[in-house]
């Protein structure tokens, strides 16, 4: 990465500003990228105006704060580095072109979810209904024309499919249905239903399907019956619940869903509260479409969008509360923290995603089905190959884009909103009949609830800035203005559903009617990838390491040839007889054994991993290790990295060997660490860093992931996120080339450093410090300068801290009063000389 150097000038895109949560957030909209910063930065940001260089933004910072040059440097040049790696400076200007909307950035590859209606008949006769089903609706195609269909889209790449209504367990043939979506490798299922029933045989029979990849969605339309059954019928509040109760008690991942009227949005935030209570993983709230019998009725079905807006902000108060999600608000965080740089346009109706209606009719998404006007062909009469690729009407889906989109075109968070629903937008304008205006009009016409999107955009603001600045150790001594939080920080893990959004800069919004299970879950594959490593050891995996025979002489061989990092930490650590050790993601325990016998009977030695595959080979030889040391000062628990089980300020040491790169948090391990560390405690970390940035490509093979690569920080960012946390005196202790990976390097390091908490009583008391050499001068973590042998007051925190292991050998402190000291320096001459 290109040196900031006291000539450099830096360059920031053109800004949208925002106050949230106490805090500065600029945007980027072109990007789009956005960082959140303290107050106290933005003048320093207003700085980088592509023409002052940083030497001069240095000066006059100090002069304005009043501040030594050593502090005014550390301020300006640590900013501007953080606000760099956050992709908001750089040394050339942001040059970009004017985007032409998302089709010239390529067809849709392969179809990738089809919606079913299996039929349109139902058990109920909802008051809501878009599509008007009932107990006298259609039946639906025949089975082997459904089977026949699910075959040609798994063809096609469809790895999701939703089988809805109607009520698809109206069906007889619905568990036939379902085998033959399993049948197709890698494919999931989402059923809509409204799960009243399950009584009988068509419930006897879930017991049967896979609980990894057949979920629910169940609708409920109010918080009470009184507010329910009305719309829906009477018994189904209870029914409903029922239901879910019975889906979760088998395993299933279940959402509740609910269409937003006027006469359930007072009660929204009651129904997370239910969710939770019943077994529902999540809370999914829907716009009311105005077609079918909504709009027939007109019943009170369409509250004023700023009344929504409200009921969803507090319904998002009450999932927090609850403990379960709202899917809508986890959609928005998704693009609003998810990769920089990742253009949303409108939504996946008709770009990689089509509904088979139970007429055989084939449509852009299952809200508009139904409506004739965007018919695509007919299914089986047609291929839905030929219906994908050819279709005139989905060539004007395609070719729809927010940039002919009047209402969000002068919006700066048109990217990160996707510039508002497209299904909503077309019924909205054209109606149920299909008004005369050409199809393309109708889908540039503005998305009614847009507002909501853009509430919930600024609802994540609130929460990630939020957390960022209550995350600020204010009693470490580091005073750097701050990027508070950046895009993306914990946004790429490694591999799965958010593939995508690594692969390409533009992507789609996903259909209103489902949003739910379309969150990462990282740590899954990561603990699948090192389960199957506990149960067998995968050779070359991370970094070759070579122990010293003494070392290890008390480990069994499961656990030595289970050894997955990248250089034991354990020697650099230097755990004492007495002290309590900690070693984050312990593994099969080769690091925590090796400390068990170095902080002997009276000490601890205690592990933590998440895999427990791993805790249980670690487990198994623990008694092996003890009887051979003739002692147990080894404990075993099961965490992760970002929060483990262990108390503040519980702990002299603690390492971690090659795992903090696969922690989307990197952050907050390391304020983890210092929170377990005991004040003057010491961290050493070995792990995997990069010379530059991986592109978002690369981490989502989850094979690199897990092998400590992809995942990793650059040096830069790595040794940042450690002064950050508050660790001082930080040093890399060795460092060396691993591999390279599509051109780029990756290195191993070993990195130590201390928690010296600042003291309220801090003081000047009348001590100095004198800085010994070799250097002509140094600036410590706070930006004092010490001149070589020059005396300079310090404060009584200063004075413990550059009298311990960190700083030990480099200054002498002289006491109040006192204006010279002897010493000797540990550097005075070479090794065996006897010179000193």
């Amino acid at each position: 990465m290109r040196p900031i150097t006291e000539d450099s000038v830096l360059h920031v895109p053109d800004l949208a500003r925002y106050e949230v949560a106490g805090a500065t957030v600029v945007l980027d909209p072109e990007g789009p990228n956005w960082a959140a910063l303290e107050h106290r930065a933005v003048p320093l940001l207003d700085r980088l105006d592509g023409a002052t260089t940083v030497g001069r933004i240095v000066a006059d910072y100090a002069a304005e704060h009043g501040l030594e040059a050593g502090k005014a440097w550390l301020h300006v040049h640590d900013f501007v580095r953080e606000l760099r790696r956050a992709g908001l400076a750089a040394h050339e200007p942001f040059a970009r072109p004017l985007y032409p909307g998302r089709l010239a950035f390529g067809e849709p590859g392969a179809l990738a979810e089809l919606w079913v209606h299996t039929n349109n008949s139902c058990n109920l006769a909802c008051a809501h209904c878009l599509v008007s089903s009932g107990p006298a609706g259609l039946r639906g195609l025949p089975t082997a024309t459904l089977l026949a269909a699910i075959d040609e889209a798994a063809a096609l790449g469809v790895r999701r499919f939703y089988f809805t209504g109607g009520e698809p367990f109206v069906r007889p043939d619905v568990y036939e249905l379902i085998a033959r979506v399993m049948a197709a490798p890698g494919a999931e299922l989402i059923v809509l239903t409204n799960a009243t029933l399950f009584s009988g045989p068509r419930g006897e029979r879930l017991g049967e399907l896979d609980r990894e990849r057949v979920k629910f969605q169940v609708s409920l339309d109010g918080a009470r019956p009184e507010t329910n059954d009305p719309v829906r019928g009477q018994g189904t509040f209870a029914a409903a619940l029922t239901g879910v109760r019975a889906l979760s008690e088998l395993g299933f991942a279940v959402s509740l869903t609910t269409v937003v009227g006027g006469e359930n949005l007072a009660e929204l935030p009651r129904l997370p509260a239910i969710a939770r209570e019943h077994g529902a993983r999540s809370q999914h709230l829907m716009w009311p479409h105005r077609r079918g019998r909504a709009a027939a009725s007109d019943n009170g079905f369409f509250p004023d969008v700023p009344r929504i807006a409200a009921a969803v902000l507090a319904t998002a108060d009450a999932a927090v509360v609850a403990g379960v999600e709202l899917d809508n608000l986890e959609v928005v965080r998704r693009r609003v923290d998810g990769p920089r740089g990742v253009k949303y346009d409108l939504g996946n109706a008709g770009w990689d995603s089509l509904c088979l209606f139970a007429d055989g009719t084939v449509y852009p998404s299952a809200a508009l089905a139904g409506l004739g006007r965007v018919a695509c062909g007919r299914f089986p009469d047609r291929p839905l190959a030929e219906i994908f690729r050819a279709s005139e009407v989905l060539r004007a889906f395609r070719r729809a884009s927010l940039v002919g989109r009047p209402s969000v075109a002068l919006d700066p968070l048109r990217f990160l909103t996707g510039g508002g629903d497209i299904e909503h937008a077309y019924v909205f304008s054209a109606g149920e009949d299909g008004a005369a205006a050409p199809l393309e009009a109708h889908l540039a016409a503005p998305d009614p609830y847009y507002p909501i999107q853009t509430a919930l955009v600024h609802r994540v603001w609130e929460e990630l800035v939020g957390e960022a600045t209550a995350a600020v150790n204010r009693r470490s001594g580091y005073t750097v203005p701050r990027v508070l939080r950046a895009m993306g920080e914990t946004a790429i893990v490694c591999g799965g559903a958010d593939g995508l959004l690594a692969e390409r800069e533009v992507l789609t919004l996903h259909s209103n009617c489902v949003l739910s299970f379309d969150v990462d879950k990282p740590r899954a594959l990561v603990r699948q990838f090192y389960g199957d490593a506990a149960e067998t050891p995968k050779a070359d995996l991370c970094c070759p390491t070579t122990f010293d025979a003494d070392e290890i002489a008390h480990i069994p061989r499961d656990v030595v040839e289970r050894f997955y990092g990248c250089g034991s930490p354990v020697a650099a650590a230097r755990p004492a007889p007495g002290e309590v050790y900690v070693d984050l993601g312990s593994g099969a325990g080769i690091d925590v054994f090796i400390a068990a016998k170095k902080v002997g009977p009276g000490g601890r030695a205690i592990g933590v991993d998440m895999t427990a595959e791993m805790l249980t080979v670690a487990r198994e030889n623990q008694p092996l290790v003890a009887a051979t040391l003739g002692y147990d000062a080894v404990e075993f628990r099961e965490g992760f990295l970002e929060s483990p089980p262990v108390a503040d300020a519980g702990a002299d040491v603690v390492t971690s060997n090659c795992v903090v790169n696969l922690s989307p948090d990197k952050g907050k391990v390391f304020r983890e660490i210092w929170r377990m560390l005991k004040n003057g405690g010491r961290a050493v970390i070995a792990d995997i860093v990069a010379d530059r940035e991986i592109p978002p490509g690369l981490k989502t093979n989850p094979e690199l992931w897990g092998e400590c690569t992809v995942g990793a920080l650059t040096e830069e960012g790595f040794l940042a996120e450690l002064e950050k946390a508050g660790f001082w005196g930080i040093e890399i202790l060795k460092r060396r080339y691993w591999k390279s990976i599509e051109g780029y390097p990756f290195f191993s390091v070993t990195v130590r450093g201390f928690k010296l908490e600042k003291s309220p009583s801090c003081q000047y008391v009348g001590q100095r410090a004198v800085y010994r050499g070799p250097m002509k001068a140094v600036i410590d973590e706070e930006g004092h300068t010490f001149p070589r042998g020059v005396a300079v007051e310090i404060c009584t925190d200063t004075a413990v801290k550059l009298a311990s292991p960190a700083y030990a050998g480099s200054f002498t402190v002289l006491a109040p009063g006192e204006d010279s000291a002897d010493f000797e320096s540990a550097r005075c001459c070479a090794a065996g000389e006897g010179c000193c």
